[in-house]
């Protein structure tokens, strides 16, 4: 029997040539490495997506005297002005819809519930803005557009307007928020009549949430009015506070604000909110004149950049792609995606004191962009004080009323020279006893050449009589 011959076992380690072997080693070396930094990096932007919470500096605060059940809305009242459930409305409801508004309407957009072709969002701008403030760039128009020029160029079928966190200052009154308020809402209606306007609720805040300043009384404060205000106007009222607030509390529900500020909504009660949105639509006829072209909508510039650098992001990018079970190159390596470069605004302020008519306020004044310039830190008018003893103000001076003071002395007239005193007539003797029949002489007051040619005597007869020598 011939003898079997044994074949030397080779593995493919064994097969590899020393070179061989050290690029070997070299290529798993450099793998791990490469996963490493993919791991890395993963965690980091789903870091970044999974909470996306400004870094705040100020501590949070608590209202201790917020009471939940005054200030309520009853939606019973205004069945005609507060949009009430409906059949969900679809996808295609938000899409012909226009969201505008400040931060919150930015996160809506970076959480992917709306996009730039219909939405425009400025961060850290108020209702008092909403008429003016130039901050959305389209292609093709040099400088940015006001909203109001915004919803003229992008003909939607209805805007849903959001605004009113910025506004929150003990100061401002909520009879001077609605009026600002009104005007910007007015502005948009002018600049396209067809379209139908839905008024946002304003976002409850946390129990706790950063700036003393910020009240959940004034929220509610205001969002009462703002009720008053679309049934004065036709406007209709979303009421989607109903369901982003905690019913124990009067606060935002837990996990419906980011931790870090407690006012900013998170990822989640935006989903609810666009959920309410659809189920509480308002759909009338589309009487929008044929539409014309309109312009891409490239960008929106905030009101503070600061706040807009830490409170929205860029766009979540594509989910990656499952590794390859192929070795990878080793040459090749992931390039992060590049982040859009943060500029730091340096502003200054300019104080505008209050007078006894006029309110005085805050300007803002951006070193960098002078379009960033905003206004802030409303003061009531003083008022005036009260009268001093000339019935004026004495702050301004204004007069405020009338004191009986004597009427300006005229300067006398000058005085004329008294009539001279006629001096009285002489005496005069008695007439001789007329031997005649002439009448008596009339009394003569004043001498007068023809009266005393008249009332002369007549000289008495010449004697004739030679005296005696």
């Amino acid at each position: 029997m011939a003898k079997r011959r044994k074949r030397k076992k080779t593995g493919f380690w064994a097969g590899l040539s020393p070179r061989g072997r050290m690029y070997f080693v070299l290529m798993i070396c450099f793998a791990l490495v490469l996963l490493t930094s993919i791991a890395a990096l993963a965690a980091v932007h789903g870091m970044a997506e999974g909470q996306t919470e400004p870094a705040v500096s100020e501590p949070l605060v608590e209202n201790p005297d917020y009471n939940k059940d005054e200030n309520t809305i009853d939606a019973s009242q205004y069945t005609s002005t507060i949009l009430m459930e409906s059949e969900d409305a679809g996808q295609s409801y938000i899409d012909e819809t226009l969201f505008l508004g400040d931060s919150n309407t930015a996160r809506m957009r970076m959480f992917g519930f709306c996009t730039l072709d219909n939405s425009a969002a400025s961060v850290g701008m108020a209702a008092s803005a909403l008429a003016d403030y130039a901050c959305v760039k389209f292609d093709g128009y040099s400088g940015y557009k006001t909203m109001p020029e915004a919803v003229a160029l992008m003909q939607p079928r209805r805007v849903i307007i959001t605004f009113g966190t910025n506004d929150l200052t003990p100061s401002l009154t909520t009879e001077r928020f609605i009026s600002e308020y009104q005007a910007g809402i007015e502005a948009v209606q002018q600049a396209y009549p067809s379209v139908d306007i839905i008024i946002n609720a304003i976002p409850p805040i946390g129990r706790q949430h950063a700036g003393e300043h910020l009240t959940q009384t004034q929220i509610d404060q205001f969002n009462q009015a703002i009720v008053q205000m679309c049934v004065a106007h036709d406007w209709k009222f979303l009421n989607s506070a109903e369901v982003l607030k905690d019913p124990e509390t009067g606060y935002a529900r837990d996990g419906y604000v980011i931790q870090s500020d407690g006012i900013h909504l998170t990822e989640e009660a935006i989903g609810v909110l666009f959920d309410y949105i659809r189920t509480h639509s308002y759909i009338t006829e589309d009487d929008r004149p044929a539409l014309t072209d309109i312009p891409e909508h490239l960008s929106d510039k905030d009101v503070s950049a600061t706040t807009a650098a830490t409170v929205i992001t860029s766009q979540p990018s594509a989910p990656t792609a499952a590794p390859s079970s192929e070795a990878p190159e080793p040459t090749q390596e992931p390039t992060p995606e590049p982040t859009p470069e943060e500029i730091e605004y340096t502003y200054w302020s300019e104080v505008i004191q209050p007078t006894c008519t006029e309110q005085g306020y805050t300007i803002y004044h951006c070193k960098e962009d002078p379009g960033l310039d905003y206004t802030d830190n409303y003061v009531e008018a003083l008022g005036h004080t009260e009268p001093n003893a000339s019935g004026q103000c004495d702050r301004c001076g204004a007069q405020l009323t009338e004191v009986a003071t004597p009427a300006p002395t005229e300067p006398p007239a000058p005085t004329e020279a008294p009539a001279p005193t006629e001096a009285p007539a002489p005496t005069e003797a008695p007439a001789p006893e007329s031997t005649g029949t002439e009448s008596e002489q009339p009394e003569q007051t004043e001498p007068d050449s023809s009266a005393e040619q008249q009332s002369e005597p007549a000289e008495p007869a010449e004697n004739t009589e030679t005296p005696t020598e």
